[in-house]
């Protein structure tokens, strides 16, 4: 009995060592495999790093148990697969050299040696291990080992080559790569040319979202649109399309194109009002609606329109921000102009609302005439009119014909040239006052939004009048 002890002692830590250790390591090696096959790897590389933990654990506590095989393989590709190569190299190495692997564990060992070579830029080794998986009967790991040997290709710069290994991948996340490569090399016909072919499949990935904005800053505007309508014409789902309208839209809005611009956002709003695509584009419809409105009323209804719909999109936030801003300069009392002329620029620079911004430029001159910022007015609504400009300069000639600013029409030489004239003095002023004046309005505000929700949070914390008496103390 006494030589039985310690066999059954030797077995229980043994028992132990694949319960705790291999046994568990297997479960989230399972776990993350699932969800690599369904391209989720930044979710699967929580579960390989669960793996390569309790691996490693059975490594440093029996590593010269049967169980040591397993867990060598499972750290190794586990590290791996979680993105630490330094550890799992070592790993890897020992398991390929020196184990009985399956053929499947080798394949996918080389498949992590692999990813890991091309990590650290070691690229002839790496491809030369992923050709190996590339053959494999297991056609997911076959497009893996194409896909992770066409990186490779692609980083040492050899789009060729990266085009023959992925010839036999099958998947379409072959020409998603491929893109990538030549967008970042700026080979754009090519990049278009796949990125139709994936539209055309109805294969839309986040990628795209990206893609299309480097496409249209090179100039490929016709490509850009195009492909967005493709995708209108496929079958995927009306959330996907409406984040293609929306950035498809921002771009136009962008380049000036207004109109076509809003027409894009109406579609996402159309297709996903509801959620935050279609949230987005209500702001935006806002935003461009408010160039045209020529009053103050106008424009304050328009942007409370979306208030509580889209309360949570920056955006939204923004042109509040700035209606707050243009109120305190509209509301001051201040005889010379300059706060009204301040507002007009909030109205024109931060809210876009150029209509609102001219009649307020307008009001400059006729309510402050003899104000040093009135002929600076003119000036600006001219700028706002260009097909009018002429009137406007010729009244400012008239009217304030020795003014810096028509002097400067006349190309003459100004007495205060190079020093702060009167009206900028009076304008740095009135913009100093009203910061000031915007900054205790945001500070009140989120005193008071501080103020609700604690009340909410005391409110809610509460017994209530009704409760049964606790039991006495």
């Amino acid at each position: 009995m006494r030589r039985v002890a310690p066999l059954l002692l030797l077995l229980a830590v043994s028992g132990c060592a694949y319960l705790n250790g291999v046994y568990n390591a297997r479960q989230a090696e399972k776990r993350g495999d699932a969800l690599l096959r369904r391209g989720r790897d930044a979710e699967a590389a929580t579960h390989f790093a669960t793996v390569a933990e309790k691996a490693e654990t059975v490594l440093v506590r029996h590593g010269k148990s049967k169980w040591a095989v397993d867990a060598r393989y499972l750290a190794g590709r586990g590290w791996a697969r979680a993105g630490r190569c330094e550890r799992a190299i070592p790993h890897l190495e020992q398991a390929l050299a020196n184990d009985p692997l399956t053929r499947e564990r080798r394949e996918h060992a080389n498949l992590a040696l692999g990813i890991c070579r091309v990590e650290s830029a070691s690229f002839v080794e790496a491809e030369s291990l992923l050709t190996l998986v590339a053959q494999s009967r297991d056609r997911w790991l076959a497009s893996q080992g194409a896909i992770w040997a066409a990186r490779s290709a692609l980083r040492r710069g050899d789009t060729d080559q990266a085009l023959e290994y992925l010839a036999a991948s099958g998947e379409s996340v072959a020409e998603w790569e491929l893109t990538a490569a030549f967008l970042a090399n700026s080979e754009l016909v090519r990049a278009e040319s796949l990125l139709t072919l994936r539209a055309d499949a109805g294969d839309y990935r986040p990628e795209i979202l990206a893609a299309l904005p480097k496409l249209w800053a090179a100039g490929q505007h016709e490509g850009v649109i195009g492909i967005v309508d493709r995708y209108g014409e496929s079958r995927i789902q009306p959330g996907q399309r409406a984040r293609l309208h929306l950035v498809l839209g921002d771009l136009l809005q962008q380049a000036g194109q207004d109109s076509a611009a809003a027409a894009h956002f109406s579609i996402t709003r159309s297709l996903s009002r509801d959620s935050l695509p279609g949230r987005q584009a209500a702001v935006r419809l806002t935003a461009l609606g408010i160039r045209k409105l020529e009053t103050l009323l106008d424009v304050e209804n328009a942007i409370a329109s979306t208030a509580d719909v889209a309360a949570q999109v920056p955006l939204q936030g923004r042109l509040q921000r700035n209606l707050l801003f243009l109120n305190i300069f509209l509301n001051r009392t201040d005889y010379t102009g300059a706060s009204l002329f301040l507002g007009g620029e909030i109205a024109r620079d931060s809210l876009g609302a150029v209509a609102l911004a001219h009649q307020l430029f307008m009001k400059v001159p006729d309510s402050y005439g003899n104000s040093p910022v009135a002929p600076k007015a003119l000036l600006a609504a001219a700028a706002l009119l260009p097909d009018s400009a002429e009137s406007y300069q010729a009244r400012l000639r008239e009217r304030y014909p020795s003014s810096i600013y028509a002097l400067v029409l006349e190309g003459k030489d100004t007495p205060v040239l190079g020093r702060i004239n009167r009206g900028d003095q009076l304008l740095q002023q009135a913009w100093t006052l009203g910061n000031k004046a915007l900054n205790d309005s945001l500070n009140a505000i989120r005193r008071a939004e501080q103020a609700r929700q604690n009340s909410k949070v005391a409110t809610s914390s509460a017994p209530s009048p009704n409760a049964a008496p606790g039991p006495p103390q």
